[in-house]
């Protein structure tokens, strides 16, 4: 690894963008600048001089990099970082103590996260049916251990799944009684 980068572990559930926003800045803050990001909460950061970054995360999984939605935002001064399973990292530096926002009201932090429902849901019935397949097509030709490891970690991802759908949905909900006052 290069000696002016650093990796930091920290997780993160999709519905806490704005917690994942505020430490990317604070890390900002201390000469730590987001380059990349691994599998398992690995951040990955450049040692630099401490800056006032603000940090915003859009998902967004069907825009490609010459699309209007970025060359809208990239013309507003936000430089796009990296893009990560339909999650895009931007930045922008903080001027006179006032954070930029990359949505400007709170009917497109709906839109972002209905995105983001839309995308925890279309993979599950794949895996169901994927799974499902497989014993079908060889029934009985599987070790028990090999049999109870898949159903282990089917239970697994159908649970992740259920949680980040419930707090995501309860996160638009908020949003929602916001917009509504």
């Amino acid at each position: 690894m290069n000696e002016n980068r650093v990796i930091q572990f920290k997780w993160f559930w999709s519905w806490q963008d704005d917690k994942q926003e505020a430490w990317l800045e604070a890390m900002s803050q201390k000469g730590l600048h987001l380059c990349d990001f691994k599998a398992f909460g690995r951040y990955v950061f450049d040692i630099g001089t401490p800056r006032n970054y603000t940090y915003r995360l859009d998902f967004d999984q069907t825009s490609g990099e010459d699309s209007d939605y970025f060359q809208l935002i990239q013309e507003a001064g936000w430089e796009r970082i990296i893009q990560i399973s339909g999650w895009q990292y931007w930045r922008k530096e903080t001027h006179e103590g006032k954070a930029p926002e990359l949505f400007t009201d709170t009917g497109s932090k709906i839109q972002k996260y209905q995105r983001l429902l839309t995308g925890l849901l279309v993979p599950s019935p794949v895996v169901f049916v994927v799974v499902l397949g497989m014993f079908k097509r060889f029934p009985g030709r599987h070790p028990q251990w090999f049999v109870v490891l898949v159903i282990s970690i089917f239970v697994a991802a159908i649970l992740f799944s259920a949680v980040n759908l419930v707090m995501v949905t309860q996160r638009i909900n908020e949003l929602k009684r916001m917009k509504t006052f």
